[in-house]
């Protein structure tokens, strides 16, 4: 039902590709203890929080107060000369809408970009600190999907593809995949009090400012399968999710938001009460995609791009770089190409043809070459900056 072809990616890699260069945070700059403690992990905490890494501002993060915990853990990693663990939540599932990701159910190069970015990180890492980082990616697809109408299927088909991914840039020596509901499983958590949680409706509304009601409203509408509805109405409906409701036409849709939003945040008490990563990854510093205090955020495509990868379609510039973009701004539009993998039936990624006010419309091209990928030499992979 989904093809995976690892020979259309044989030649991904080479030693050409790097991370564009990071604006390191100085190892004087952080706090006076953190020299102290060790050079080498002082040098490898400046580079995980370098404006180049991380996402949002060092006062969002709170960094003084959760630096010393950053510290330790890559302190006990180092001496005990393990590669620096890092966490990461993401990757579920291809949201189920064709505004944001058109027909497309699998990774493309919006996750590939990712995974390359990851990379390119541990090589930086590398170059301080042999032994790199160890990245465990946990996906939360498997404990997510009935909230927002995917089937389990479609989730680990997705989780397959990824792999393949992985497996297919040679990042499969530090990235480790997880199912979450497997880490759960295996956590020993005491189960009276996962379904404590289960059992307890939560009520959700009177927690939330209006501006935390709108912004949660728009984000679950955004993730709810909508597939059978046409794009340019689901175009419009995300419009008008943004105000945080929908039209009286759609009063039942706007229920099934309500009813999301409120399951999802179900979980994510859940998720926080009795979160397996700490049992599993003791050590391990837990990076998130959401800027959020005491946490370390991190940019997953390139600095500046938070749309994620599974929100989006991956696009190849006209000046070579990657980004995530909404399907909905390239559908449509004559100045993106879609390009597919040999056998798929839905584009890997879509390729800027000409600037956007100019082009006219063309024919989709397929993948055959092999050793190049997408007509693009193995060593331009690093142009994802």
């Amino acid at each position: 039902m989904y093809p995976i072809f690892p020979e259309t990616f044989a030649a991904l890699w080479s030693e050409k590709t790097s991370l564009p260069k990071p604006s390191f945070c100085p190892v004087e700059t952080l706090p006076p203890e953190a020299s102290a403690r060790g050079e080498t992990a002082a040098r490898l905490l400046a580079l995980l929080t370098s404006s180049a890494v991380r996402k949002g501002s060092l006062d969002e993060m709170r960094f003084g107060r959760c630096f010393p915990d950053l510290l330790g853990r890559i302190e006990r990693c180092v001496r005990a000369d393990r590669p620096v663990q890092l966490t990461l939540m993401a990757f579920p599932f291809k949201v189920p809408n064709a505004a944001k990701v058109g027909s497309r159910r699998m990774p493309d190069l919006a996750e590939l970009a990712a995974l390359v970015r990851l990379h390119n990180l541990n090589a930086k890492v590398k170059s301080i600190y042999s032994p790199g980082l160890e990245i465990h990616i946990i996906h939360d697809g498997s404990c997510i999907a009935d909230v927002f109408g995917v089937t389990q299927e479609e989730v680990a088909c997705y989780e397959r593809y990824f792999a393949c991914l992985v497996r297919a840039i040679g990042a499969d020596t530090f990235l480790r995949l997880h199912d979450l509901q497997a880490l759960w499983d295996g956590a020993s958590i005491p189960s009276h009090r996962t379904t404590r949680l289960h059992g307890g409706k939560r009520a959700l509304d009177g927690r939330l400012s209006r501006q935390e009601w709108v912004n949660r409203f728009s984000k679950t509408l955004g993730m709810l399968n909508l597939r059978s509805l046409p794009t340019n109405e689901v175009c419009r409906l995300l419009d008008e999710g943004s105000r945080g409701h929908l039209p009286p036409d759609y009063r039942d849709l706007e229920q099934s938001v309500h009813v999301a939003m409120q399951r999802y945040y179900e979980f994510d008490s859940l998720l926080h009460e009795c979160d397996p990563r700490l049992i599993r990854f003791p050590d391990a510093i837990h990076a998130t995609t959401q800027c959020r205090p005491r946490r370390l955020a991190i940019w997953l495509v390139s600095r500046g791009n938070s749309l994620l990868p599974w929100h989006g379609v991956g696009v190849i510039q006209r000046s070579g770089g990657w980004r995530v973009r909404l399907a909905r701004d390239v559908l449509q539009n004559p100045s993106y190409q879609p390009v597919f993998l040999e056998k798929e039936d839905a584009p890997f990624f879509y390729r800027q043809v000409a600037c956007e006010s100019v082009g006219t419309p063309m024919a989709p091209r397929f993948c055959k070459k092999k050793g190049v990928l997408f007509g693009f030499e193995p060593g331009w992979l690093g142009k994802n900056e």
